[in-house]
């Protein structure tokens, strides 16, 4: 398995490289290159995966009692912070200018006196937040890690893309991943300072994923077993929800549902650098079939990559101009260079996430006949197989 820390660079350079646009037919790819791109091919795989199955616009608000234009500062010539809050009645994570802005039991505010653009409401807690339909899930940090002299333990909202939009928090504030002040232990992505956001990963992945501007939150994953086979395990190293669009690319479910992804972290990186390959050919949607899968490999007693969430089932893209290339429709079955622009698109991408070692598993329609109508990508430790 590629290191982490490899990857980024990897995606990094390709994210800086990649505008994101173009058509269908201007893909940098020669066919004539067509299977040569990613290294040795190999015809068989032991743990091969198959089919597996498994938010939005900022959100309109009322009662405003925070001043939009407070956060502006002309002489510094930063553009201004919108203090426009983001949902009603103020709760956890509103802007605010003093306490009284906070009209909930025990709330308070963070000033902007305090290194929090407009403020930002919140309570004292010790391990545990109260949430409020409408408004982002909550979390309780530690003072001292988020810059503030008091001591104990204060909630701060979660990034939530679903409600907030964008990164998942409000103008002036990025995703930072922190952990729980008090029991039980975890982390979470929290809205923090955009100055302060980084610092709180939990771990090298993560900051890679920050680096990489994605938008995610660790969760929790408790080890479990496939149906009838009770000694396999499926467990996840280092859990995220990934949540899209990434780099601009949205990550679509085969019911059409953009819920964010459960993967572990490295898995999130690659996809991050996989939409940035997308975005290049010309897609503004990946489609896909799943990522995590507690199951066996069809036929076989052994554990599937979907088991571990280290594989994704791409089944196709949504291209800028409404176009829907898809693996089953627009493949072109034993055809080593393409010929038409969608199948080109197809083969494009897989090539060139293999010439950027972003998978180290890679199987297409040309692996078998239940990969007809999607990319089994994953990252199986020792994996070399693009077929």
């Amino acid at each position: 398995m590629l290191a982490t820390n490899r990857w980024g660079w990897l995606v990094l350079g390709l994210v800086a490289g990649c505008g994101g646009g173009g058509d269908s037919n201007s893909m940098g790819w020669d066919p004539s290159e067509s299977g040569t791109s990613g290294g040795t091919s190999a015809s068989s795989l032991g743990s091969a995966g198959d089919d597996s199955t498994s938010q939005g616009s900022a959100a309109d608000s009322t009662g405003d009692t925070v001043d939009p234009s407070a956060g502006e500062d002309s002489s510094s010539g930063e553009p201004p912070v919108d203090c426009t809050p983001v949902w009603s009645p103020a709760f956890v994570g509103s802007p605010c200018s003093g306490d009284g802005d906070c009209g909930f039991e025990g709330g308070r505010c963070i000033t902007d006196g305090e290194g929090f653009p407009c403020g930002t409401c919140t309570v004292a807690c010790d391990g545990l937040c109260p949430d409020q339909d409408g408004a982002p899930g909550t979390f309780c940090v530690d003072t001292a890690d988020i810059e503030l002299t008091d001591a104990g333990g204060t909630c701060l909202s979660r990034c939530e893309p679903s409600i907030v939009g964008g990164n998942g928090c409000r103008d002036g504030y990025a995703c930072g991943v922190y952990d729980r002040f008090g029991e039980p232990p975890s982390s979470a992505g929290v809205c923090v300072p955009s100055d302060q956001a980084g610092g709180g990963a939990s771990t090298a992945c993560q900051e890679t994923l920050l680096e990489l501007g994605a938008v995610f939150t660790p969760t929790e994953h408790a080890p479990d077993s496939p149906a009838g086979h009770p000694t396999l395990i499926c467990d996840i190293e280092d859990p995220v929800l990934l949540y899209g669009p990434v780099g601009g690319v949205s990550l679509e479910g085969g019911t059409g549902s953009d819920a964010p992804v459960l993967v572990g972290c490295n898995t999130a990186v690659s996809i991050v650098g996989s939409a940035a390959v997308a975005s290049m050919l010309g897609a503004e949607t990946i489609i896909h079939y799943g990522t995590y899968n507690c199951r066996v490999i069809s036929g076989t007693s052994t554990l599937s990559e979907h088991g571990h969430a280290r594989a994704i089932d791409i089944a196709g893209f949504i291209l800028e101009d409404g176009t829907t290339a898809s693996v089953l429709g627009d493949w072109e079955d034993g055809v080593a260079n393409p010929v038409t622009p969608l199948g080109q698109m197809l083969r494009g991408f897989t090539d060139q996430v293999w010439a950027m070692g972003l998978w180290n598993i890679i199987l297409t329609p040309e692996y078998n006949a239940a990969h007809d109508d999607h990319f089994h990508i994953d990252l199986t430790p020792g994996g070399n197989t693009y077929d």
